[in-house]
């Protein structure tokens, strides 16, 4: 049986994944690179500066961990920041050039997203304290779909609905991001995990 914190990624439910995945082409692809020194890059295939880099901050155990999106690509321009908080356990994301922000609770997965409606994380796939994915619905489709490696370096968000506009857009891959770093912070905090960083990203052009 798996512990207590691992429960709340295995959904015993359907956990098949949607077919869109393997038969269709996703709107966007970003692809997610965990680096050293807390660092952490994501952009499309062939891109020369990152479109999004992570630095996370460690805090008081007792109140959870902060991760700080900045866009390379715009200046380093602070996009987010992405606060897991311990009391009451929830994943709080402030937009800084928004007045937006989500509220993810751990419980259930879901928030209101705006113009997306309501939204929750479905679990497709994990193996034990290694790879994982899952997708982001509505009641009716597939937004968002998120995977990541054995060793929680490599990662794929890829957006699924077509015709969202660039604001959506980033709120549902800032999002995504956040369900990988959950992820990370779990396997940290379990620390038997084989979580590992990478020397480079493949997917970034010279």
């Amino acid at each position: 049986m798996a512990p207590g914190w691992l429960e709340k990624f295995i959904v015993r439910v359907d956990v098949t994944p949607d077919k869109r995945r393997t038969e269709e082409t996703p709107a966007l692809e970003i692809h997610y690179t965990a680096l050293k020194e807390h660092r952490r890059i994501l952009g499309i295939k062939g891109d020369t500066t990152p479109r999004y880099e992570v630095k996370r901050q460690a805090v008081l155990a007792a109140w959870g961990d902060k991760c700080h999106v900045t866009s390379p690509a715009n200046g380093g321009q602070e996009v987010a920041v992405i606060d897991f908080r311990a009391l009451p356990t929830q994943t709080e994301i402030k937009f800084v050039q928004r007045t937006l922000r989500i509220n993810i609770k751990e419980s259930d997965g879901k928030y209101e997203a705006g113009e997306l409606g309501s939204l929750h994380w479905k679990a497709t796939g994990m193996k034990a304290y290694g790879r994982a994915s899952w997708e982001l619905r509505d009641e009716a489709e597939m937004i968002l779909s998120v995977t990541i490696d054995d060793h929680q370096v490599n990662g794929v968000i890829s957006v699924w609905k077509k015709d969202l506009g660039p604001e959506t857009v980033e709120e549902v891959v800032i999002v995504g991001i956040s369900k990988i770093e959950e992820y990370r912070r779990m396997m940290r905090n379990a620390k038997i995990s084989s979580i590992g960083v990478a020397a480079n990203a493949t997917w970034l052009a010279a």
